[in-house]
């Protein structure tokens, strides 16, 4: 199994824990949460590594504590393609599933609270108020993957790389040059050009010349090629084409 790779860390610990009013156990009782906590563990996996292989046994799921997941699928020809980021908060695997239909990888380097799949499956049979907060936010997830298929289907190549760039912005996690340097939050984009071409359904060329369009109109500066300061998120809006409410129902739900 893919996950023997990973490298067992701490015993995972409810208190204190980064996403806790963001995660599936925000509204879990402190008996629930004990009773998570006894179940979970905290893993962490370098860049690159498979979490979880398509067409694998599901035996894990849990939340990204920090860091970013691809989903991967495979085509006809045998390439991989991006389906979707999961950011710190969000679920991964599959519940009620033997088998899973994506591959999970690390864009970056992670730690995950992993908990053992027919586990959890148990803990949400006796606890419903965790089970409700599950279903919604798989809801809202959908939801949010619908209205990217729109934004990659009917919008035009700059509003897509607008979109994703604000969408990083505000779920990746934001840092500052420690030497005071910059002025605007700094931007880490977790997959490299090519990928995130393919992701937004153009060429690495035409995603090239839109990142250089918005230098050019000082809505980010380039740092090297996964690195850009924001030093105009209302002009990144507007180069988006959505509504303030609308982008952050996208960007609260991941992509």
């Amino acid at each position: 199994m893919s996950e023997t790779f990973a490298v067992p860390t701490r015993c995972g610990k409810c208190d204190g824990c980064a996403i806790h009013h963001r995660a599936i156990c925000i509204g879990a009782m402190p008996q629930e949460i004990a009773e998570l906590n006894r179940i979970s563990h905290l893993r962490d996996y370098a860049r690159g590594q498979v979490i979880l292989g398509q067409g694998e046994e599901t035996s894990i799921v849990g939340n990204v504590v920090s860091g970013v997941v691809k989903l991967m699928t495979s085509t006809i020809g045998g390439q991989q393609q991006i389906v979707g980021l999961l950011f710190p908060s969000d679920f991964f695997g599959r519940i009620f599933r033997d088998m899973s239909r994506f591959s999970y990888e690390a864009a970056t380097d992670v730690t995950l609270c992993c908990m053992n799949r027919p586990a959890f499956e148990t803990f949400l049979s006796s606890h419903p108020q965790v089970e409700r907060e599950l279903l919604r936010s798989k809801l809202d997830e959908l939801d949010s993957a619908r209205e990217w298929i729109s934004v990659v289907g009917g919008h035009t190549t700059m509003q897509r790389v607008a979109t994703f760039i604000y969408i990083l912005s505000r779920r990746a996690g934001n840092r500052k040059y420690s030497d005071g340097t910059s002025r605007g939050p700094i931007i880490s984009v977790p997959i490299n050009r090519r990928d995130m071409a393919a992701y937004l359904g153009t060429t690495p060329e035409t995603l090239s010349r839109n990142i250089h369009a918005l230098s050019r109109r000082k809505v980010l500066r380039i740092i090297d090629a996964r690195h850009f300061e924001l030093l105009n998120e209302a002009e990144l809006m507007r180069q988006a084409g959505w509504s303030r409410e609308d982008l952050e129902n996208i960007t609260t739900f991941g992509i």
